[in-house]
């Protein structure tokens, strides 16, 4: 890997770079810290290379030409073109993700602004990536790119001893990474836990998942939107079972295994929720079960599915629709020789995990929601149905909350709100599922505030006759919008 850094402070690159295992890399040649000094290109006598803002304004901007001849001298040392990463708080936030993007190329090329900015028509014409380390501000991007020539580094073959470290690290599966121990046994009085003495690989590893959940809930309980357990599933023999597993291991920490060529496994069945990820590989050429379809007993609510075939037979499609039907959503279809893909995990993985950002996003943004047709349209209310009376304050009043051991069943509900009366389509709000609240899942996930006062229509004990005929049955509902008290602050996307 090598990094071209476009800046005006090329010691302050180089003197970081140059320590710790950066340094050791550069100096066994895994990796290269190149500088090109900004100035060098400056169009007049006095070196400047910033100016005065056209229309006004605090501060000083960097001149497009000066920056311009920076990237083009980085490209002939190149050889050619290379993505050029302009380092600003106004770009993506830098993650794991588009680490080991960046991570796949031979030469980056990364430019540093200060003062207010660069002129806008050079990065219009140069830039191909927009990048920020956080949402703050820094006085110059030297730092962000140091930070990215670190996270990026981690990733070149040979920088670090152990390979396993720069792949299961904290947010790898967007969970923090559990704590750590070494001698002695006892410090002050604190003993490390004894799971981690037992030699029970098993309980070691559920102790170690448990504590990284508990962690992130803890302390970023906003990455648990973006956390999703990973299931390994194949059927057609050993080919396909090897790759559902080693791609299930490349995308995370902790996969589940589920193998359909067992019929104990199929008659069992799993039923997947929409915050899980299925990894399928699927020989079209293996002979059916007698019992039927292999997918039969998988259910899913609309769940991201990786489908991976061998061959290049039009069966894809109709495996894939026939998931469709059982409630999974397919990011996308992989085919061909199993060995091959296997041989291509690292890249294969991070286009799996960068199909389901992209799904996570479209969910956020409420395209399902809106989009989708559900069974059963709402029947015309009524005759007799009136509105609830306007008791209830505005958002999120504390004095709504439930108390510990208080129960939250509908009925018990209902009469401490003093809530009397037929209920009107016009007041509800529908949710297809729990699960599609996906403004809210730290909350969800921990201690939410609101989940126990939604309730499913058609469900035993839970059900509440007052929705008979009103809503499609098995759907969630608030009976109205201003019910939402929970403290995920995402009204503008929910609702």
């Amino acid at each position: 890997m090598n990094y071209y850094v476009l800046t005006l402070f090329p010691e302050m690159i180089l003197q970081a770079a140059d320590t710790s295992i950066l340094g050791r890399a550069i100096r066994s040649g895994r990796i290269s810290v190149n500088t090109i000094n900004i100035r060098d290109f400056s169009v007049n006598k006095h070196n400047r290379v910033d100016d005065y803002p056209y229309g006004g304004g605090a501060g000083m901007v960097m001149e497009a030409e000066p920056v311009c001849r920076a990237i083009q001298e980085a490209e002939a040392r190149i050889g050619g073109s290379s993505r050029v990463v302009y380092l600003t708080p106004q770009g993506r936030v830098l993650n794991q993700t588009i680490v080991e993007e960046l991570a796949g190329e031979k030469d980056l090329i990364l430019l540093c602004g200060h003062y207010e900015g660069i002129d806008e028509r050079v990065l219009e014409e140069k830039v191909t990536d927009y990048i920020s380390i956080g949402d703050y501000v820094l006085t110059g991007g030297e730092l962000g790119a140091l930070v990215l020539i670190d996270a990026v580094s981690r990733f070149v073959p040979g920088v670090l001893s152990n390979e396993e470290s720069s792949q299961f690290e904290s947010l790898q599966d967007n969970l923090l990474e559990y704590p750590h121990y070494t001698r002695p046994e006892v410090w002050r009085g604190r003993q490390v836990p004894q799971v981690l003495l037992s030699g029970d690989h098993n309980k070691i590893q559920e102790w170690r998942l448990e504590q990284s959940l508990a962690r992130t809930r803890e302390r970023r309980p906003d990455l648990m939107s973006r956390s999703f357990p990973v299931t390994g599933c194949w059927f057609g023999g050993e080919a396909p079972g090897d790759l559902a597993g080693s791609l299930a291991e490349a995308v995370s920490r902790y996969p589940g295994f589920l193998e359909l060529d067992r019929k104990k496994i199929r008659r069992q069945g799993r039923r997947f929720s929409g915050r899980e990820l299925l990894l399928l590989a699927v020989d079209p050429k293996a002979e059916l079960p007698e019992d039927g379809s292999p997918f039969r007993n998988l259910k899913g609510q609309d769940t991201p599915a990786a489908l991976f075939l061998s061959g290049e037979e039009d069966s894809p499609g109709e495996t894939a629709k026939e998931l469709e039907r059982r409630g999974f959503k397919i990011l996308g279809e992989w085919t061909g020789i199993f060995g091959e893909r296997k041989e291509k995990l690292r890249e294969t993985a991070l286009e799996i995990r960068k199909k389901l950002e992209a799904f996570q996003r479209r969910r956020r943004e409420g395209f399902f929601l809106i989009s989708r047709q559900f069974p059963g349209a709402f029947p015309s209310a009524p005759k007799n149905a009136r509105p609830f009376s306007r008791i209830l304050n505005p958002l999120r009043s504390s004095s709504f909350a439930v108390s510990p051991g208080e129960s939250s069943s509908p009925e018990s509900y209902s009469a401490r709100r003093g809530i009397t009366g037929a209920l009107s389509p016009a007041d509800t709000t529908v949710w297809p599922s729990p699960l599609w609240c996906w403004g809210s899942w730290a909350s969800f996930l921990t201690d939410c505030t609101w989940y126990p006062r939604s309730w499913p229509l058609s469900s035993g004990s839970w059900e509440d006759p007052r929705f008979a005929g009103i809503l499609p049955s098995g759907a969630w509902a608030w009976p109205r919008r201003d019910w939402c008290w929970g403290s995920c602050s995402w009204c503008s996307i929910c609702w």
